[in-house]
């Protein structure tokens, strides 16, 4: 554990830290202000997810196996057993100016449920238990993650989940609407219209995570054959983006909150947040650095 800065310097001098970058390019479709969209189903490097498995059944993502078949987490040096892991810096750059104003929230991916059918409205049964890297999915939350353009119709959304106090049939404690014809990838109730939220999905009142999912329910069929990703995810970091082409750098050690934990296994990606629209084929870069002692 590092705790001071004698210690931290130590380690970098051990030659315990690594540094990884990274890019991404958004879609043939253009992204709109105010919405969230899913990074790790972007090309570029780390490669594309397509979020694979069996229709509603849990798949648990990690650092060398990704999600079984494509390995997306941004790297971070591998396991380092009895030492702890932070995060020490990250640096992000949008290269046109279609790509700011902007943030980026740096997200451990737990794994996923694929295949959530957003044209019906029968409950959904979740099935599998999730593999946590935090306690009980202590701090964990959800985003559901269009997989194929939706249909026109508008619909809510409705998920019966166990928080992280084991406690099961918890619900969303407020009405919320998904956004009728969303793209790849956006998160389908993230935006500015009324009852968006995101990009996670509100918890009960005194949740601060959740642990599993047992059923997802909409309100109406969305009108077109198409499907989503639900993510659980354990949010780590965020670094905003303001100027195009100049790369904003955020240092964990001097600014709160400081030196996010990095677990073993950890599977990393961004989640975007679009302050402006974006155009399509907008490339995102960054680098990050981890340190362990």
């Amino acid at each position: 554990m590092i705790q001071s800065v004698d210690q931290l310097y130590a380690a970098l001098s051990a030659g315990q830290t690594d540094r990884q970058d990274w890019n991404k390019i958004t879609g043939a479709a253009a992204y709109t202000a105010g919405r969230w969209y899913d990074t790790m189903a972007l090309g570029g490097y780390p490669p594309a997810t397509t979020y694979p498995g069996t229709a509603l059944t849990w798949v648990t993502c990690n650092d060398a196996a990704g999600d079984g078949t494509t390995r997306f987490g941004i790297p971070h040096g591998g396991n380092v057993s009895a030492l702890i892991k932070h995060l020490s810096t990250l640096a992000a750059w949008a290269t046109a100016a279609t790509g700011v104003p902007s943030v980026l929230k740096l997200v451990d991916l737990q794994g996923y449920w694929p295949g959530i059918n957003m044209n019906t409205l029968s409950a959904q049964t979740l099935l599998g238990t999730p593999a946590h890297r935090y306690t009980d999915g202590a701090g964990c939350r959800l985003a559901l993650v269009a997989r194929a353009t939706t249909g026109a119709t508008a619909h809510n959304l409705a998920i019966s989940y166990t928080n992280s106090g084991s406690t099961a049939g918890k619900t969303l404690p407020v009405t919320v609407a998904c956004t009728a014809s969303a793209i790849v990838p956006h998160i389908v109730h993230s935006g500015v219209a009324a009852n968006n939220y995101g990009p996670e999905l509100p918890l009960a009142s005194g949740d601060t995570g959740v642990k599993s999912v047992q059923t997802v329910t909409l309100s109406a069929a969305s009108g077109t054959a198409s499907t989503a990703a639900l993510l659980l995810y354990r949010p780590l970091a965020q670094i905003p983006l303001s100027i195009a082409s100049l790369m904003t750098e955020k240092d964990f050690w001097n600014q709160l909150p400081s030196a996010p934990q990095i677990k073993d296994g950890a599977c990393l990606g961004f989640l975007l947040g679009a302050g402006a629209a974006v155009a399509a084929a907008t490339t995102f870069a960054g680098a990050s650095e981890v340190v362990w002692g």
